[in-house]
């Protein structure tokens, strides 16, 4: 065996080959929802919140703040790999979710819910529950 790889195999806090002492890793995920999903979940809110769907502009501007928020706030992994020191195999990989990133839904409810859109669909809807409620417990009163 020449003295180089005597060297390394006498080498790290196991003794055993320095490549095979345990891997840290740290891991950044950028999720970016893709066009057609952005489309689908601003119209579902909208319909949700505002009662309609989307216009073209509104998908553009909520799709683009989604974007810029996704692109922000990414998803973190950190994890620690080991390995056998005598064949070089992963032993055990154990890690951590640090963040996972933007909630599309969540998010987009939250800018949605703050529009004046929103608010006026909710007196409507609310005002309208209020009235068949109050119709609905008066209902056949007066059938004798």
């Amino acid at each position: 065996m020449s003295a180089f790889l005597q060297t390394l195999g006498n080498t790290g806090s196991t003794g055993g080959n320095p490549y095979f002492l345990p891997t840290t890793t740290i891991t950044t995920d950028l999720t970016q929802t893709s066009q057609p999903d952005i489309e689908s979940l601003v119209n579902a809110t909208m319909q949700q919140l505002v009662g309609r769907n989307a216009t073209a502009d509104e998908i553009k501007q909520y799709g683009a703040e989604l974007l810029a928020a996704e692109k922000a706030n990414t998803g973190g992994y950190t994890g620690v790999t080991t390995y056998q020191a005598d064949s070089g195999k992963r032993n055990t990989a154990v890690g951590t979710q640090l963040s996972k990133g933007v909630n599309a839904q969540a998010f987009l409810e939250n800018l949605i819910n703050g529009t004046a859109g929103a608010k006026e669909y909710k007196a409507a809807t609310g005002y309208m529950q209020t009235m068949m409620n109050s119709m609905n417990q008066f209902k056949g009163a007066y059938n004798g």
